[in-house]
This record gives structure tokens, C-alpha cells and sequence, in this order.
């Protein structure tokens, strides 16, 4: 993969990639009515292909409908609340009650422009009621509906609190699009979809750094779904490894392996302490871990089959979920990112150091020169059956997109996740105590105190008799005590 980067493009979060081996993560917007439209897009079949935002999150394994909407900017191309207006929901009466319900979800159409993709992504997701959006391309911009599949509309740093998918489509199809949402009493209906390619075993491959703290979370998220998919899941790891140019040692000490440009990584922490030459050392360690503790899942038949050959590491897994909560980028002594703290966690983990070690005394070079041969087009990235993975860095939203990759969806995935409300923002569900548990507890709070009330409520009449008893027989004493002196008088 070469990538190619126009600063100027970046700046309002377009990259353009020149691929040679990657499929790039389309949305496929489908007219389905009125049918004058529909023919106006025969070609293809009335799909229009757009590429997806990085940000956000798409419908994976859904086909979901809805109604395009526009509304004309008044001067800040889509970019304030005030600057366009959109027709109100279309409304249905559902059911004997006449509750209201929305039937199609609302698409909101904007143009590319005066500011980023996620700005305008937000102003439609707050403010206008939008479950999905349409980028359409700037009038003066030389993209066709062709070259938009070589552009990652990237986020510009502030896209966590989009929760809802966006696509970026050609000036030439929007154009089309607006033109029939505007003609009175027309109502455009679209299928969105994100189609990956299918296999009876859906292979990921994940980019990242080992001093990533996104990237760690996301695993340590992932991990326990991986132990369900292990049957039906290729894991390749691959680490962000680069080169520099032979120079001024200055440049790239502590950055590069041996102080030699061949092999770099980024440097995590700036001005702290870990270095890029001990990211490359665990990014090593870490390959090695994977590749010495996987073990083969499939079954003579599935290989007989045809299927892929599934292989799975257990304690890489268990490592992952461990590494940087113990060995953390700025902590201290035996328990900072480093190789002490490294065999640590491999030793509480059941993995043998030495066996690790001699891997990456011998193996260290060819390793990290197969990743550097093997770049994706960002240091953070995942490819799903060789297409580009686009939306949230959210675990529950990867498995959606690996699960949507499988022929005939197993059995496994029906315990990952449930279908989702497509007119909802996506939310990640995040680990807590749900609202069913909560009721659960404060409900055994309250049968305890009632028990705790009964107990004392016991311990307090057993206590006013025996005090009772006590002061009787005092009072039945004492007058017997006068009885006897009455009668020895």
C-alpha cells in the first residue's frame, strides 16, 4: 500500500490512498423510489457508491431505508444550526393506540465545504434529527464517483460523540439527488448497506502500536468476544513500523532500533521516558507471543471443506488484556512499559519468557521488516475479509462488521450482539450495571432491611420481657422482703 497524503485535502479530512491490496469501506445507497429516479441511475443499477466516514457508526449487517432530506444552506454550507431547515419526520399511526412512530429513517443531504465532515456530521445528528447523512461533494472539486473510492474522509479529532453513520458521495450523484428530494410532493427513498466481501471464514487484521492506549483498550474490549469467535475467526496483528532517511543521528535516537533508521516506531510519551526502540521491542515480543501460542481450531473436515484454516492464541489474548494496565507508559520501576514488566505479565499469564525472548533475539529483524513491508493506509486500522474497516474503534461495533462478513452467519455471532434500532444514535454499551441489575440490587437491599426490621423487631419484644420479668420478680421481692419483717414483728 503507498499512501498518498495532500496536506491541503487533510486539512478538511480527505485523505487520498493509492491502494494495491485493500478494499476500500464503501456505502452502497440504493434508490428504491420514485422509479424516474431509479432509471436515472441504471447503470448501476440505482446504487450510488460513496466512501464512508471513519467516524461514526454504520448500520453493519443491516440494509436500512430511509427518506433523503434536504435543506438549501443560507450562506455556511451546512456548517450552523440556523443555516438550513428540513421538512419535519414523515409520521405513520402505528397500531389500535395511534401512538406515532417514524417510518423511514431521516437521511440529511449536506454539502462538503467551509468545514469538517465531522462538524457537519454533529449539526445533523444534534439538530436536525438525523440518523444518517449524505456528503455531497463540493461543485468545484475534479472527484468523480470512481476516484471518491481511493478518499478516506477522515476524522478530525472531535468525531467520538457521532454515533451515527455518514457517506461521502460525488458532486454528479448528489446533484441528481437534490434535484428530485426538491421537486414538490416527491418523496426519495434510498436503502443504505455496507456490503463486505463474504467467506465461510471471515479473517481481521488489526494495525496498531503496543504503546497505544486506544488500541489497547479496544483489545481489552474485544478479547472475550475473540474467545467466542475462535472457531470461525482469522486474528493477524500487525504493528505501525517505519523508516527514515540516513542522516543526523540525532533525528531518530531513541526512535529507531539501534539507533539505525532502518526500523522506527512514534515515540508514545514525547518527553517521558519510554523510547520508540522499546515500542519496537514489545511490538516484537508481542508477534512473538501470537505466533507461539496459537494453536489450530479447525476440524480435518472444515479443512477438507475448503474452509480456511482457523488458528487461535489463547495467551496472547490473556496478555493483551493485562499489558498495559500493569505495565503502564508512566509508571515506575518494575511496573512500567518495558521488558521487566513485560516477562511479568507473561509469567502471571502462563507464558514462557526465555521461549519469547529467543524469539525476538533471533527472529526481531525479519519481524519488524515484514511489518514495515506490510503498512495499512493509518498506524490505527482493521481490514475485514481484505476490506477497510470504517466507523468507531468500538468492539461491539467491529464484531457487527465481522459478523456481516460470513457466508452463513454462525451461530457464535447470535451471542455477541442484539439487532439494532437503527432510529437510535449507536451507543456503546459500556461495562456497568444495567438498569435490571440495579432494580435487582435495590430490591435485595430492601428484602435485607426487612429482614434486618423483623430480626430487631424480635430481638426488641424478647428484651421488653425479660425486662419486664426482671422488674416484676424485683417488685414481688421487695414486697415479700416487708411481708417477712411484717411477720417477725
Amino acid at each position: 500500500v503507498i499512501q498518498r497524503f495532500d496536506w491541503e485535502k487533510m486539512a478538511n479530512g480527505l485523505w487520498t490512498v493509492l491502494l494495491s491490496s485493500f478494499v476500500l469501506a464503501q456505502c452502497q445507497v440504493k434508490v428504491m423510489t420514485p422509479s424516474w429516479l431509479v432509471k436515472e441511475f441504471s447503470q448501476n443499477h440505482g446504487r450510488i457508491m460513496g466512501s464512508t466516514a471513519t467516524f461514526g457508526a454504520p448500520f453493519y449487517g443491516e440494509r436500512v431505508w430511509g427518506r433523503l432530506v434536504y435543506g438549501r444552506s443560507a450562506k455556511n454550507h451546512h456548517c450552523t444550526e440556523d443555516d438550513y431547515e428540513i421538512p419535519p419526520l414523515s409520521l405513520m399511526k402505528a397500531g389500535e393506540s395511534g401512538y406515532n412512530k417514524i417510518r423511514l429513517i431521516n437521511i440529511v443531504m449536506v454539502r462538503r465545504g467551509n468545514c469538517s465532515f465531522t462538524h457537519k456530521v454533529r449539526i445533523a445528528q444534534d439538530t436536525k434529527d438525523a440518523h444518517a447523512v449524505i456528503i455531497i461533494d463540493r461543485e468545484d472539486s475534479d472527484f468523480t464517483a470512481e476516484s471518491l473510492a481511493n478518499i478516506i474522509v477522515a476524522d478530525d479529532g472531535y468525531g467520538d460523540g457521532i454515533h451515527i453513520p455518514s457517506v461521502l458521495i460525488s458532486k454528479e450523484d448528489g446533484r441528481r439527488l437534490i434535484e428530485a428530494v426538491e421537486r414538490p410532493q416527491v418523496q426519495v427513498v434510498v436503502e443504505l448497506a455496507w456490503d463486505l466481501p463474504t467467506d465461510q471464514v471471515v479473517t481481521m487484521d488489526m494495525w496498531m502500536s503496543s504503546a497505544s492506549i486506544e488500541s489497547n483498550k479496544f483489545l481489552k474490549e474485544f478479547a472475550p468476544k475473540r474467545r467466542v469467535l475462535n472457531e470461525v475467526m482469522i486474528f493477524n496483528p500487525h504493528y505501525a513500523v517505519f523508516s527514515m532517511e540516513k542522516g543526523n543521528p540525532e533525528v531518530y535516537s531513541g526512535v529507531c532500533l539501534g539507533n539505525e533508521p532502518r526500523f522506527c516506531a512514534e515515540d508514545p510519551d514525547g518527553a517521558g521516558t519510554v523510547t520508540g526502540e522499546e515500542v519496537l521491542m514489545e511490538d516484537a515480543r508481542q508477534l512473538c507471543i501470537h505466533d507461539r501460542t496459537k494453536v489450530k481450531r479447525s476440524s480435518l473436515e472444515d479443512l477438507m471443506s475448503g474452509k480456511h484454516l482457523v488458528e487461535y492464541a489463547a495467551k496472547y489474548w490473556d496478555y493483551m488484556e493485562k499489558f498495559l494496565d500493569r505495565c503502564p507508559l508512566d509508571g515506575t520501576g518494575s511496573a512500567k512499559f518495558g521488558i521487566e514488566c513485560s516477562e511479568k505479565v507473561m509469567r502471571e499469564v502462563q507464558i514462557d519468557p526465555t521461549e519469547i525472548e529467543e524469539c525476538v533475539r533471533r527472529r526481531k529483524e525479519t519481524i519488524l521488516q515484514h511489518e514495515l513491508d506490510n503498512p495499512a493506509w493509518s498506524p490505527r486500522a482493521i481490514r475485514i475479509n481484505g476490506w477497510r474497516y470504517s466507523g468507531m474503534l468500538e468492539a461491539d461495533l467491529v464484531v457487527r462488521a465481522v459478523c456481516s462478513g460470513f457466508i452463513h452467519m454462525p451461530a457464535e455471532c447470535n451471542q455477541l450482539y442484539q439487532q439494532r434500532d437503527v432510529f437510535r444514535p449507536y451507543v456503546v454499551q459500556k461495562a456497568g450495571v444495567s438498569l435490571g441489575e440495579l432494580f435487582g440490587w435495590l430490591l435485595a437491599t430492601i428484602a435485607l432491611g426487612f429482614v434486618c426490621m423483623l430480626l430487631y423487631k424480635r430481638y426488641l419484644k424478647k428484651e421488653m420481657r425479660t425486662t419486664l420479668r426482671e422488674e416484676v420478680m424485683l417488685e414481688v421481692q421487695a414486697q415479700m422482703g416487708e411481708y417477712a419483717q411484717l411477720r417477725g414483728a
